[in-house]
C-alpha cells in the first residue's frame, strides 16, 4: 500500500449473481480517485461453491485498484456483510463503502462521496440509488426529488454508503443476524450508529444505478417486495420494542393501507384503470404483510 494515503475499501457482497456481479466490479474499476486516497474493492461470495470467482477472476490482475475475494460460507446477508467489516479492517481501511452485486456506480460516485464526508464532518455518507434497465450510466437520469444535499438521512441502507471504519473498531458495530434472511439489516446497523452519536449526511451527486432485470418488473415482484416489506419493517420496530407497542404502532397503518387499497381496487373495477389496480395490489400486500409481521408470520426472502 502507498504511505500517506487514506484506504478505502468498497465492499461488495454476492450470491449467486455472476453477470451482475460483473457489470458491478466493472463500474468500481473506472471510478475517479479522490486525491490522497487509496481505494480497494473486496467481494465475499455468500456461495460456498464460490459462483462469484470467475466474474471476479476477470479483474483481479487488470486495473490498478486491488481486487480481494473471499468466501463466507454461512449463509445469510448479515453474515455476509460482517465478513466484508472483517476483512476491510484486515486491510487497514480508514473509510468503508457498501454497493450491492446488482448494482453499478457513476464514475464520479466516490469522489462525491468523499467530499461530502470532509465538507460535512460527518461519519456516514449516503445517497441515492437510481433504478435503470440498464447496465452502464445513462446519459441522462433524474435526481432524487425527496432528498437534498447535506440533509440527515431518516434511514440509510447499505445499496449506496461510505462510513468511517470507527464503526466496526472501536464502536464494534455489526449486522445482526437476527436480519440473515429478511433483510433490513443495514437500516438497523446505521440506526444503532446514529444512536452512538455517529452523524450522517445525504449527498444526491453521489449516485449508485440499480439494474432492474425483467423479472424484477413483473407485477408479481412488485408486489412481492413490499409484502415483504410490511414484514420486515414491522419486525424491525418489533426487535426493540414490546409486541403491544408494535400492534399499537401498526395496526392504524394497517387499517389505512387496506382500506386505501379496497378504494383503489373498487375504482380500478369501476373505470378499469391498470394503475388503480396496481395501487391497490401493492397497498394490499403491505397491509397483509404488516398482520404478517404483527402474528409473528416471517417470510424470509433472502434464504433461497
Amino acid at each position: 500500500m502507498i504511505k500517506n494515503k487514506s484506504i478505502v475499501a468498497i465492499c461488495v457482497a454476492t450470491y449467486m449473481r455472476q453477470s451482475l456481479l460483473k457489470n458491478c466490479l466493472a463500474s468500481i474499476a473506472k471510478i475517479k480517485v479522490p486525491k490522497n486516497y487509496l481505494p480497494i474493492v473486496i467481494v465475499v461470495d455468500n456461495d460456498k461453491n464460490k459462483s462469484g470467482e470467475v466474474s471476479f477472476d476477470s479483474f483481479k490482475n487488470n486495473y490498478d485498484i486491488e481486487f480481494f475475494y473471499y468466501v463466507e460460507s454461512e449463509r445469510g446477508i448479515s453474515s455476509a456483510r460482517n465478513c466484508l467489516l472483517e476483512k476491510a479492517m484486515l486491510h487497514d481501511a480508514n473509510l468503508i463503502g457498501f454497493i450491492d452485486d446488482d448494482e453499478f456506480a457513476h464514475e464520479n460516485w466516490l469522489l462525491n462521496m468523499v467530499k461530502g464526508i470532509e465538507e460535512y464532518q460527518v461519519d456516514i455518507a449516503a445517497g441515492p440509488v437510481i433504478a435503470t434497465y440498464e447496465t452502464s450510466a445513462p446519459k441522462s437520469f433524474e435526481r432524487d426529488k425527496k432528498n437534498t444535499r447535506g440533509a440527515t438521512p431518516r434511514n440509510i441502507a447499505a445499496g449506496n454508503v461510505l462510513f468511517k471504519s470507527e464503526l466496526a473498531k472501536s464502536c464494534s458495530l455489526r449486522f445482526d443476524r437476527y436480519f440473515d434472511f429478511m433483510g433490513g439489516e443495514d437500516f438497523d446497523f446505521f440506526s444503532k450508529a446514529k444512536k452512538l452519536g455517529m452523524k450522517s449526511v445525504w449527498l444526491d451527486d453521489a449516485i449508485i444505478f440499480e439494474t432492474i432485470t425483467s423479472d424484477r418488473r413483473k407485477l408479481k415482484y412488485i408486489i412481492y417486495r413490499h409484502f415483504t416489506g410490511g414484514i420486515n419493517l414491522v419486525m424491525r420496530y418489533r426487535k426493540d420494542n414490546s409486541l403491544i407497542a408494535a400492534w399499537c404502532r401498526y395496526l392504524p397503518k394497517m387499517i389505512g393501507k387496506l382500506l386505501s387499497a379496497i378504494v383503489s381496487l373498487i375504482t380500478a373495477m369501476l373505470f378499469l384503470n391498470k394503475s388503480d389496480l396496481k395501487k391497490g395490489l401493492i397497498r394490499l400486500a403491505n397491509g397483509v404483510g404488516y398482520l404478517f409481521g404483527l402474528t409473528n408470520i416471517i417470510i424470509e426472502r433472502y434464504k433461497y
